[in-house]
């Protein structure tokens, strides 16, 4: 799996999230302040709703840029060779019997991206995951919490 192609796709997705975001954000706003989402009565709270979404897909569009700026800046040093599990390793596991593709970052945790026919899941530090591989190279063991052993299989 070529790291530099992931992480440009990476990048892109994220692009695309926010570009989903701001347009959410803006259809809200304008429904919000909509002549036809104005209350009948003080039950009605159509327009107060669309408020509500407004913000927070304003807010979710301000994490997206928050996330792709944090990447972009970090760029050389997540794109290096790793030789353990840490901070740009892309990598792959054993994980009790089936092949799971992870990328490490400091950002965009459960991001999932499709890259040659596998699923690779963006983990940070706060993962549960996370903590039970930092640090390994490959051929090392860890335990999940149902007590399977896994194995880390390759590191980019």
């Amino acid at each position: 799996m070529n790291k530099t192609l992931f992480f440009n796709t990476l990048i892109e997705t994220l692009r695309q999230e926010l570009l989903h975001a701001v347009n959410a954000s803006k259809d809200a706003a304008e429904y919000a302040t909509n002549e036809e989402s104005r209350a009948e009565s003080q039950w009605d709270t159509q327009g107060l709703e669309a408020s509500y979404l407004a913000a927070g897909q304003a807010g979710q569009a301000k994490q997206w840029a928050e996330a792709i700026e944090e990447l972009q800046s970090e760029r050389e040093d997540l794109l290096k060779p790793n030789t353990r599990v840490s901070l740009g390793a892309l990598f792959r596991c054993d994980l009790g019997g089936s092949e799971e593709a992870f990328f490490f970052a400091g950002v965009a945790g459960g991001q999932v991206i499709q890259m040659d026919g596998m699923e690779v899941t963006v983990i940070t530090s706060h993962s549960p995951l996370a903590h039970r591989l930092l640090g390994l190279k490959v051929g090392e063991s860890f335990p999940l919490p149902s007590g399977d052993l896994c194995q880390v299989l390759h590191i980019e």
